[in-house]
């Protein structure tokens, strides 16, 4: 027995799930910040619904603490109301993962203490799973302490100081705050159920038919939709009580667990979408993230680029056409072409990035300062310093400034959620005095063109903008 805990323990697990749970969790509580911003000071503020005396009086009896309970002042509140917004998106991004959780922990507190009244519960097993987060490697993937790692060649299950005693008590502290969280889930879900047996509405089928009697907590439609039939009343009864109680006797079993899950997820998205309950159905669905293992989530992963590979080479397929000579250089078969300046680093640095975006291949990348590439196509040496142009190849139009972000932003599906945002700033003409903006403080480092005096980082003369 004492062997098969040490070989657990030899390396951490869950990690993508604990960096996948920290990313939900995050956006949730942006979520709620979000939600309630408009009406802040009345929820949350010393002068709303929550008295202040009241508040503080309050925290001394129950022996809790909130940082909104230590001075009155509005301008005060609304300082820490809003650090607690960035410390939201700093425990998103996980750069220095312990320390942002630690903040973001006594931001959620300190909020969800102010005014508890306005919460739906779900807030309660959120604080819960986010103590236990403190002692677990929530960074390991998908944030920027993974990206620092990387850079130094520090494998991502490799986050403790060199030596063996460390790394197995840090294997040791990650695995138990995960395997708490779980515990913490099944319990939640095990005494949740037991107590709904108990229950003579539960046990008789007419549970539901009561709850949706209250009108905070129902949709008209879905309230008549399911009293049009007992069955979907006492079907949905007694399958909220199974799935609670099997739950946990399910997880443990590398086949069950899913139909465990399955089962879970599609319990709150009803409670979602009947009762209107979304940050707790939200918050229920996100510890979902946990119950699967790193191999597991790698083969999601495989099987997704399997398909996505077999999408970008069927567009590649639609997309092949026979080059028109003296239109484009022959085996240039992309959707667009990006004129860019390759004496410029941001400029480079930009395409770079866009190239590994470009899934499905639809974009090519030309240097204006290569003479041949002027005058093959024919474009204007001068506009083209001032702004990064962009040619369609099926019908040539070309395009310069912020109107060429916007052709390349809706071939990259990376940026499609862009493409709306970026079409208004540029039908109100604020995205080209933007672009101009940003690009008249770009660096140019000319190559051959200068004594080598003059070879240093210079931002653009006023006026030659791209």
């Amino acid at each position: 027995m004492f062997d098969r805990i040490a070989d657990w323990n030899r390396q951490k697990h869950m990690l993508m799930g604990a960096s996948l749970i920290r990313i939900a969790f995050g956006f949730i509580i942006l979520y709620i910040y979000g939600m309630h911003y408009a009406q802040r000071r009345f929820l949350w503020g010393p002068e709303g619904m929550y008295d202040f005396a009241d508040f503080r009086a309050d925290t001394m009896i129950a022996w809790t603490f909130s940082l909104y309970q230590l001075h009155p002042s509005p301008l005060y509140f609304e300082i820490v109301f809003h650090l607690g917004m960035l410390a939201a998106l700093w425990f998103i991004f996980g750069y220095k993962g312990r320390i942002a959780a630690i903040v973001n922990f006594v931001f959620v507190w300190s909020l969800f203490t102010r005014n508890g009244i306005i919460l739906d519960g779900g807030d309660n097993v959120m604080r819960i799973l986010l103590v236990f987060l403190l002692f677990a490697n929530t960074t390991a993937y998908f944030s920027v302490d993974r990206h620092l790692r990387q850079k130094r060649g520090i494998p991502a299950s490799e986050l403790s100081p060199p030596g063996f005693s460390h790394m197995r008590l840090s294997n040791l502290i990650h695995n138990l705050a995960i395997l708490a969280c779980i515990v913490q889930v099944c319990m939640m879900y095990l005494t949740s159920g037991f107590h709904k047996v108990m229950g003579e509405v539960w046990q008789n089928g007419t549970a539901l038919y009561y709850i949706l009697q209250v009108g905070e907590y129902t949709h008209p439609f879905f309230r008549d939709l399911i009293f049009s039939s007992d069955f979907l009343i006492v079907t949905g009864a007694y399958a909220t009580v199974l799935v609670q109680v099997a739950f946990p006797f399910l997880l443990f079993n590398r086949y069950t667990k899913y139909v465990a899950m399955a089962g879970v997820i599609g319990m709150h998205l009803g409670i979602a979408v009947v009762m209107g309950l979304f940050t707790f159905s939200f918050i229920m669905i996100a510890n979902q993230l946990l119950m699967l293992r790193d191999r597991e989530y790698k083969k999601m992963i495989a099987f997704f680029d399997r398909r996505v590979g077999r999408v970008k080479a069927y567009l590649r397929r639609k997309g092949t056409r026979v080059p028109v000579p003296g239109k484009e250089p022959v085996g240039d078969l992309r959707a667009v072409t990006v004129f860019y300046d390759g004496w410029c680093p941001f400029c480079q640095r930009s395409m770079q990035r866009l190239q590994r975006w470009d899934w499905l291949h639809r974009l090519s990348f030309l240097s204006f300062r290569d003479p041949e590439v002027i005058e093959q196509y024919g474009l204007d040496p001068e506009r083209l310093e001032q702004r990064m142009h962009t040619r369609q190849v099926r019908n040539g139009r070309v395009e310069e400034g912020i109107h060429s972000v916007w052709v390349i932003a809706r071939q990259v599906p990376l940026l499609w959620g862009m493409v709306p945002f970026l079409w208004l700033a540029t039908v109100m003409g604020v995205g080209q005095w933007v672009y101009d903006w940003i690009a008249a403080r770009r660096t140019v480092i000319p190559v051959g063109g200068c004594d080598g005096a003059g070879c240093e980082w210079t931002p653009m003369e006023k006026g030659h903008s791209r």
